[in-house]
């Protein structure tokens, strides 16, 4: 099967996860294993089985490599087995979005319109579930005795469909480029515009502290004269809109709300981490053992709501610090000399966009399940491959 071949098919492939991902966990594993088997005839075919070089194979490799050892050490096999094929899935899936992208400026921007026009759909798809109360793609209703009437899309929660929005959002910024035409900067306003509104109407408040702090972080390298200005209006606006005050004072309450549950289950899992510090208690494990360490006044079993905290209890310190590595790697490489990278033009200001997205959802992260969602992890290292293929592209241009 020639190469040019199966690079169509992995193109595809990567078109439709990018919107299996925002209503659909089959339509997320069938084309992100699509991509990976793509990828590996590929490999066949030129004879060649070195992966991709890039700045994080090592940590990459040593993330693997606990994960396979807790796997080892786990007394769970079936769920255990589960999360490191999961992880070995996800590498598989970066070196082959690397490999496919491979600085192709071409790819890289019709992926760009790809992600806008899909976001435009999936937005279009809040905001029509927050008029008729259900959406489009799953008829998927609003939470019934709901007052806030949060939307969700076609994703599982709000705090899910929030965690996408602010991963992609700051792409739509890319209307301040000069580079494009007045057709192109239109759309990409309308878009930040409705998606904006979508976010405010998930009323996630994770998601709304990981956008400041992303948008603080993009205004800073575009315009940093403006960058305080900027999160201080949405902070304004969020505070005088309908329930916006009530939702952040309820973070400093001690009623039994959504802060004093996540309490709890921050509780229930630092518990789990003292017992096994270092190599936690195996991958994908937690909700076997959560029980055993939470709180007696608390009566769920749920995720963390802590992404960082729980990988903590499952693969240990070892395998957090590997992770978090391959998160200050990316950032570190993409950051270096950002303002020169923005001079290069629309690639430049879709790489700060990129970066900025990243940053809020790894924030969000902290306060919810992002990390341990098939969907948004997916998600996670789509964009992971696509930001680290944009920033080597923009630094051989500059080379």
């Amino acid at each position: 099967m020639p190469i040019n071949i199966l690079n169509i098919l992995i193109e595809a492939s990567l078109y439709l996860l990018i919107f299996g991902i925002t209503f659909s966990n089959s339509a997320t594993e069938i084309f992100a294993i699509s991509i990976i088997v793509f990828f590996i005839i590929k490999k066949a075919f030129q004879k060649e089985l070195k992966l991709p070089a890039t700045p994080i194979n090592i940590s990459l490799y040593i993330l693997c490599g606990i994960v396979f050892i807790t796997f080892l050490r786990s007394e769970y096999f079936s769920e255990s087995i589960r999360g490191f094929i999961r992880i070995v899935k996800f590498a598989f899936l970066y070196f082959a979005l690397i490999d496919f992208f491979k600085s192709d400026a071409k790819r890289l921007k019709r992926t760009f319109w790809v992600l806008m026009i899909v976001a435009f759909i999936t937005f279009l798809n809040g905001i029509f579930q927050s008029i008729y109360g259900f959406d489009i793609l799953r008829h998927r209703d609003i939470i019934k005795d709901d007052y806030l009437r949060r939307i969700q899309a076609s994703f599982i929660h709000p705090n899910d469909f929030g965690a996408y929005i602010i991963f992609i959002l700051s792409l739509t910024l890319c209307f301040f480029s000069s580079k494009l035409n007045k057709g192109q900067r239109i759309f990409l306003a309308m878009n930040c515009l409705i998606g904006c509104y979508c976010l405010f109407k998930t009323s996630s408040r994770g998601a709304w502290i990981g956008m400041l702090l992303g948008i603080l972080v993009y205004f800073f390298f575009y315009k940093k004269k403006i960058s305080m200005i900027v999160p201080l209006v949405v902070i304004v606006f969020i505070m005088f809109s309908p329930h916006g005050f009530d939702r952040m004072k309820s973070l400093f309450t001690s009623e039994q709300n959504t802060v004093w549950e996540r309490v709890q289950l921050w509780k229930g899992t630092w518990n789990m981490v003292k017992v096994h510090p270092f190599f936690g208690f195996g991958i994908n494990t937690f909700s076997r053992y959560f029980p055993q360490y939470k709180p007696s006044e608390y009566w769920g079993i749920m995720y963390s709501h802590n992404s960082y905290l729980q990988m903590w209890s499952e693969i240990g310190i070892f395998g957090l610090l590997a992770f978090l590595s391959i998160i200050f790697t990316v950032l570190g490489v993409t950051l270096r000399n950002m303002r020169k990278k923005l001079q290069k033009g629309l690639e430049g200001f879709m790489l700060l966009g990129l970066v900025a997205g990243y940053i809020a959802f790894l924030v969000q992260s902290g306060l919810d399940t992002n990390l341990f969602s098939l969907v948004l992890t997916t998600l996670f290292w789509v964009m992971t491959a696509y930001l680290v293929s944009l920033n080597k592209f923009l630094e051989k241009e500059a080379a």
